[in-house]
């Protein structure tokens, strides 16, 4: 396997030199190979240790019934969850983003420098010589990755044309957090779903109907 950190400037090696994660691509490929973890699981592994990076070069500190967590490594993961799941209650994002900005946490670069499934794949294969080939082509998880992306994609631009109004004195408002929600209906039983709500059932509700 090649030193990933000497020549390695895929978006997983970047975030390793930006963070000073040691050791991270040993663990993925350790994780991969000894414990069979999926490839959206080690990204969310990666996306936990850029996270607990930042916020410990920050300074912050865990505890905090806000983040909902014992310790430290409980708080890391719940803070994860609450901010990658895209059923968490836009209200709590939006005060546990606003707790992290109040604690000098530049949230938005680091869900920026955040890894999907499919950069973990590219990473492991080019980067590290890791087979990954028993994946299936599409599954969930890429969909659901793709849709988060698509989510805070839309986010983004909402919020930086929003502040870029404010800065023209265009928009008067305190500080903004910009958040979006997906649902889907299906147009022949009407039920609504979220994205990760439907891609869990993998079915709606005329989906586990019997035909006549």
């Amino acid at each position: 396997m090649s030193d990933a950190r000497e020549v390695c400037a895929c978006k997983v090696g970047r975030g390793i030199e930006r963070y000073g994660l040691d050791g991270l691509d040993a663990e993925l490929v350790r994780r991969r190979r000894e414990s069979d973890a999926s490839l959206r699981e080690l990204a969310d592994y990666t996306n936990r240790r850029i996270l607990a990076a930042a916020l410990d070069a920050a300074s912050v500190d865990l505890d905090d019934t806000l983040y909902g967590a014992v310790d430290d490594e409980d708080a890391v993961g719940v803070l994860y969850e609450t901010l990658a799941d895209d059923e968490t209650p836009t209200e709590r994002v939006a005060r546990v983003r606003t707790r992290l900005v109040q604690n000098g946490v530049d949230i938005e670069a680091i869900q920026s420098d955040w890894v999907t499934h499919t950069t973990v794949r590219s990473h492991l294969r080019e980067c590290l010589e890791v087979d990954t080939s028993r994946e299936a082509s599409i599954t969930p998880d890429d969909g659901r990755d793709t849709i988060e992306w698509a989510r805070n994609r839309c986010a983004n631009i909402v919020g930086e044309t929003l502040e870029r109004l404010r800065r023209a004195d265009l928009l008067s408002t305190g500080p903004l957090e910009t958040s979006v929600t997906v649902q889907v209906t299906c147009s022949d039983c009407g039920a609504t779903y979220r994205p990760g709500q439907l891609l869990s059932a993998r079915a709606c509700d005329c989906g586990g109907e019997s035909a006549d």
